[in-house]
């Protein structure tokens, strides 16, 4: 069967000559604009793609809880048992409030936690202020002033 273009018709009354050169002529239009067409929803499509990927990348930050360490209280002594009955997930914020001239924050590894020393090269954290994202698994914090995580200024924290 064959298929009829717009303009074929009306090609074959006025010259029939010129028929089958306008009948590509509009095919060619027809099919061009065809492809344009596709061409749209195909990049529609790689665009929401590329969205889509962008959010489940993100995802984590979008549900991460956010958590200020002490409550009300902030980082300070005796707040090791802060973290009991907590539920914490890969992601999350933990957020240390202090006075950055008193305190500092510290993230160690559980020999670190257990004999409060931190090892060479441990981050450490000292603006006051310090927003602190969770790793999966166990995430150790202390205070390295002199005498302060003795005091039990120091959290651990394990993050599904």
């Amino acid at each position: 069967m064959k298929r009829k273009f717009p303009g074929q018709a009306l090609t074959q009354i006025l010259h029939p000559q010129l028929s089958s050169l306008v009948s590509l002529l509009v095919y060619v239009l027809f099919v061009e604009d065809f492809i344009s067409q596709m061409a749209q929803r195909r990049a529609s499509a790689t665009v929401a793609a590329v969205l889509l990927f962008c959010l489940l990348l993100h995802r984590e930050n979008v549900w991460a809880a956010t958590f200020t360490v002490g409550d009300g209280r902030g980082w300070t002594f005796n707040v090791e048992g802060w973290p009991r009955g907590k539920t914490f997930k890969s992601g999350d914020v933990l957020v240390f409030n202090y006075n950055r001239a008193l305190h500092n924050v510290v993230v160690v590894d559980r020999r670190g936690y257990d004999d409060c020393k931190a090892p060479a090269g441990a981050k450490t954290f000292q603006s006051g202020s310090d927003k602190i994202k969770l790793v999966k698994g166990p995430n150790y914090f202390i205070c390295t002033f002199p005498g302060h995580c003795q005091s039990k200024m120091k959290i651990a924290v394990y993050a599904l």
